[in-house]
């Protein structure tokens, strides 16, 4: 639309836009008036390339909006505006190309009357007038999404036993006079597992939504309350609820009247009644499906199912086949003493597959035969005692999984236990509560604390939560923690989570108490002045029931170290919270009634973390510039009224900048539509300064991005444009100090901070992606400077990379260069030497790719090139210009796909014959190659390296460079049987040497 585009520098167009403001977007009858009443075909044809203009420029604030938004979807009505308007324009396009061309030629001979292109020019504009009509009445484009069909969940593999009754489920969800199955058996034999594969399963295409509901938690024997599974349902179908119980049943049931579902109900403790849900009963005719766990089999039986099945333990055979497995030690089964031992520990599990893992990953670490031979002795008679109750199942786990941790480890372990049930625990936040409890080291306090995370995980005594920030703690081993703290003097708990309480434990049981728990309950008040003094860590959040705190509720907690009264409907803090004198961690996130926070939090002079996020207050308190420990602070940006961008959120950058310990600062993005890369970059220059500043993030609704991160000695920072690495480079105190740092990676004008496409990464220390669309930027140069790996991603701007920084890729030694629409070749006529570093280059989708390398080479210019990928490049023709090939001597890998030109891959005329030809060529792969007629012409040349062969979809090469003698260290060539059976020899003994290192596909 360029020609369209254009006229809107015509003298005319000002006078439209001024009609268009005037008139307003209510009518535009005005312009439809000028297209009915013009008599003038050339200002007919001007007219209604500016009324399309206007029409784009709508066109393009609507996409801007959709494109900005995460969380909703363009509306139907938008969407079908949006298809008509693409199909006008076009039409207008073609019939303005089409009258311009007629225009050029004599009256006499024009061959379509002026009349009928008058005519038909008054039809679009009329088109492009309704359509203009039709989106001046829009009101909203952006509406939420329907609900997924299916949310995958993380799954163990099934076999044996377990695959056999998932199979027999999915079986009888496929039967139509099934309509609930029922799913009993013993605490920790798998059902859950059973249950998340079948929710991944394709079985559950045939339904229009899959629905998990954790029925009961805590090791209750009671499910969970009406309300809170309701809530559950109606976040699940993206639905308002209310405060009422049968309204909110009459929406889910209105909302699922329709849809063919299948509900997912996990550990069902008692009779659970559906219908006060609002669930409609499944029957043959909705193609409604239910399946249920339950631990007890008169449960299954009470719910009304049409199928049972009881979930059994593993055989000897899959018990010894899933020791192995998650032991990780094939070896073991050579090694007589470990072998038998492992075989006894195995048999002591009795077939109970979450024992099996749990003590499997024990013995991993384990050493020596005696220490096998002690842990037999402690399983031994496991499955004798376990009808004593779950004591003694939990005995074992905490003999065998927590007796092997370190003191820090067991600190850490048990404190997990104060989170919900199963619940996303963010892991910075986790880390920062250890830290204030003193379990961390304190010389490298976030080193460590990952330490232990990870090895919690390994141990699988934590799991991944819903991403990479988040962890949780499986049920069984929280039961576990409790076990052992009850047992522990020094362990003590008081936790009451997960919706239960109507009132606050009584003022007599927080007494005494080091830890307590008390998240998501629906009491209103708390005790006035509870006896806490030993009190270290208090959690109260997500308590929306909660509105007051006492005034002299603190007064006794002067040891308290981590307070969380996030979510809450708390309306201000207590005087109180003054006297909180060893307080390190505060958050009152989500306290959205909370519209000021109390002078009295300046004196919280040991506080190192602050989370104010979501709050009801639009700026950072004053106040908080008094926090001269303050390390971790999370704030939002929310829109508001007032003037430039960076305002708007409610920073005040110089409390940021004045507060010298900071360490991270999070950003919780509340709003997108005043969001831009000013505030970025306004933000950037606060932080930049600090000089123990390590980590910058915002949080979307549905991604975290971590912009700076330095982690522990890595340097990795993601801005969205160029122009913000110059603020960076000037400003950042960890780009000064970089020789502290050993390692950076730079991610520039990505969509987000991905992971780097170039294989091998770990190759490199000092990493660089660039993905603008502009030209070099001098900031870039400067990193570049620096870098040894270099992705150039998405760029239009250049011809060939050595206009964008050859000069400063010296060190580069790993390059990828990938979807530059421009790029003509790699390095242009240079006259120095360049890329002599440059060990492994990748060039992969670039259209206007003709050569890697134009002109003459310069001696030293890729002498360590060591592989060379060349991939869906269509236009490229010849690979090795004129004697290149000969400087290119360390090759050791080269691969060309789907490069549909390239017909030879060495050229005959452009080598010296005195010279040898990729003397340390490893590897060769040709793929989907459709005119490629020749490796090389003849059998001459010598292949002393080479290894592999693999060739693909190359139906014209018909002939191959080797004799008997040229290539003897060729072991492997992958091809297709067809074309291999196909290939022309001069020679019936050649193809027999190679053929018995083929590897022949069908």
């Amino acid at each position: 639309m360029a020609e369209v585009a254009a006229a809107v520098a015509t003298a005319a167009a000002p006078v439209i836009a001024q009609k268009v403001v005037e008139g307003g977007v209510a009518s535009y009858a005005w312009l439809k008036e000028i297209f009915a009443s013009s008599k003038n075909m050339e200002e007919t044809v001007q007219h209604l390339k500016e009324a399309v203009t206007i029409l784009g420029a709508k066109r393009d604030d609507y996409q801007n909006k959709v494109n900005r938004s995460k969380t909703k979807k363009a509306s139907e009505t938008y969407t079908n505006w949006l298809s008509r308007m693409t199909k006008i324009e076009n039409e207008v396009k073609k019939l303005v190309i089409k009258y311009e061309k007629e225009s050029e030629r004599p009256p006499i001979l024009c061959v379509f009357p002026r009349s009928n292109f008058d005519q038909e020019m008054k039809n679009k504009g009329e088109k492009v007038v309704k359509l203009l009509e039709e989106v001046s009445q829009f009101r909203e484009i952006l509406v939420d999404p329907p609900p997924e069909r299916v949310l995958k969940m993380s799954a163990p593999a099934m076999n044996g036993t377990h695959k056999n009754t998932l199979d027999k489920i999915v079986n009888w969800l496929k039967d139509d006079n099934v309509e609930a199955i029922g799913i009993h058996g013993k605490l920790g034999i798998g059902k859950t597992a059973i249950m998340r594969n079948l929710n991944n399963h394709e079985v559950a295409e045939i339904f229009d939504i899959v629905i998990w509901l954790q029925v009961s938690i805590e090791e209750r024997n009671k499910n969970v309350s009406r309300e809170h599974l309701q809530q559950a349902i109606m976040e699940r179908l993206n639905i308002e609820g209310t405060n009422n119980a049968d309204q909110n049943a009459n929406r889910i049931s209105k909302e699922l009247e329709d849809k063919k579902y299948l509900l997912l109900l996990d550990d069902v403790s008692e009779e659970l009644d559906l219908s006060q849900l609002g669930i409609p009963v499944p029957d043959n005719e909705n193609g409604c499906k239910i399946v249920l766990t339950a631990r007890l089999g008169l449960v299954v039986r009470m719910m009304g199912v049409s199928q049972i099945i009881e979930v059994t333990s593993l055989s000897e055979d899959e018990s010894w086949k899933m020791f192995i497995d998650v032991l990780r030690c094939p070896k073991l089964i050579n090694d007589s003493q470990k072998g038998r031992l492992a075989v006894r520990i195995c048999k002591e599990c009795g077939g109970h597959p979450f024992l099996i893992e749990k003590v499997a990953k024990t013995f991993r670490v384990k050493n020596g035969d005696c220490h096998w031979a002690a842990g037999l002795d402690s399983y031994k008679m496991w499955s004798k005692r376990e009808s004593q109750g779950m004591s003694e199942f939990y005995n074992l786990l905490e003999k065998y999984c927590y007796d092997e941790l370190d003191d820090d480890q067991k600190k850490c372990f048990l404190y997990c236990a104060l989170y919900l049930e199963a619940s996303d625990i963010y892991t910075d936040y986790l880390l920062e509560c250890w830290e204030a409890e003193n379990f961390l080291k304190r010389e490298n306090p976030y080193v460590n604390g990952h330490a232990i995370l990870d090895y919690l995980k390994d141990a699988s005594l934590l799991e991944e939560g819903r991403s990479r920030e988040y962890v949780m703690m499986d049920k069984f081993f929280r039961q576990v923690a409790f076990h052992i703290s009850s047992n522990y003097p020094e362990c003590k708990y008081l936790v009451k989570t997960g919706g239960t309480l109507r009132e606050p434990p009584d003022v007599e049981s927080w007494s005494q108490k080091n830890r307590i728990s008390l998240i998501q309950n629906k009491f209103e008040n708390l005790p006035n002045c509870p006896n806490c003094s030993m009190l270290s860590t208090l959690f109260v959040q997500k308590n929306s029931y909660l509105k007051v705190i006492p005034k002299s509720f603190f007064d006794d907690m002067e040891n308290l170290k981590v307070l969380d009264l996030s979510d809450t409907g708390i309306r201000s803090l207590p005087p109180s919270l003054s006297k909180l004198i060893n307080l390190k961690v505060l958050n009152v996130s989500e306290c959205k009634y909370l519209v000021e926070l109390a002078p009295q939090i300046g004196k919280l002079e040991h506080l190192e973390t602050l989370d104010i996020r979501g709050i009801g207050v639009n700026i950072i308190p004053p106040h908080v510039e008094n926090l001269a420990c303050l390390r971790h602070l999370r704030v939002s940006f929310t829109k508001s009224g007032n003037g430039n961008d960076t305002q708007r959120g409610g920073f005040n950058h110089d409390i940021i900048s004045k507060l010298s310990r900071l360490e991270a600062l999070g950003i919780d993005v509340k709003s997108l539509e005043h969001w831009s890369n000013n505030v970025v970059e306004e933000i950037i220059k606060e932080v930049a300064t600090l000089e123990n500043f390590k980590s910058l993030k915002f949080f979307f609704s549905n991604e975290v991005v971590n912009v700076i991160e330095v982690v522990p000695t890595t340097l990795r920072v993601y801005l969205p444009e160029a122009s913000i690495l110059q603020t960076f480079i000037q400003e950042s105190s960890s780009w000064r100090n970089f020789q502290d740092i050993n390692s950076f990676q730079f991610f520039i004008g990505c969509e987000k901070s991905e992971d780097p496409q170039i294989p091998e990464v770990y190759r490199y220390e000092r990493y660089v992606k660039y993905c603008d669309d502009q030209s070099s930027n001098p900031s870039i140069l400067k990193v570049l400077d620096e870098a040894d790996a270099f992705e150039l991603v998405n760029h239009k701007d250049i011809k060939q990379l050595s206009d964008f920084a050859i000069a400063s890729m010296n060190q580069v030694r790993g390059c990828l260069v990938k979807s530059c629409d421009t790029i003509e070749t790699i390095v242009g006529v240079v006259d120095s030497v360049v890329l002599q570093n440059l060990e492994h280059l990748y060039v992969i989708s670039v259209p206007k790719l003709e050569s890697i390398w134009k002109g003459p080479m310069r001696s030293g210019s890729l002498s360590n090139l060591e592989t060379l990928v060349l991939r869906s490049c269509p236009m490229l023709i010849k690979i090795f210009p004129h004697r290149v090939i000969q400087q290119l001597n360390k090759i050791q890998s080269l691969e060309i796909e789907d490069c549909s030109e390239i017909e030879e891959i060495i050229l005959e005329a452009e080598i010296d014959a005195n010279l040898p030809v990729l003397p340390e060529l490893k590897k060769l792969t040709l793929v989907n190659l459709p005119k490629l007629k020749s490796i090389y012409a003849n059998e001459s040349l010598e292949w002393p390296s080479l290894e592999e062969l693999e060739i693909s979809k190359c139906p014209t090469l018909h002939k191959l460079p080797f004799n008997k003698d040229n290539a003897v260290k060729l072991n492997s060539i992958k091809a297709e049987k067809v074309w291999w059976e196909a290939l022309q020899w001069q020679n019936e003994e050649v193809k027999q040497l190679l053929q018995k290192s083929c590897i022949l596909s069908s």
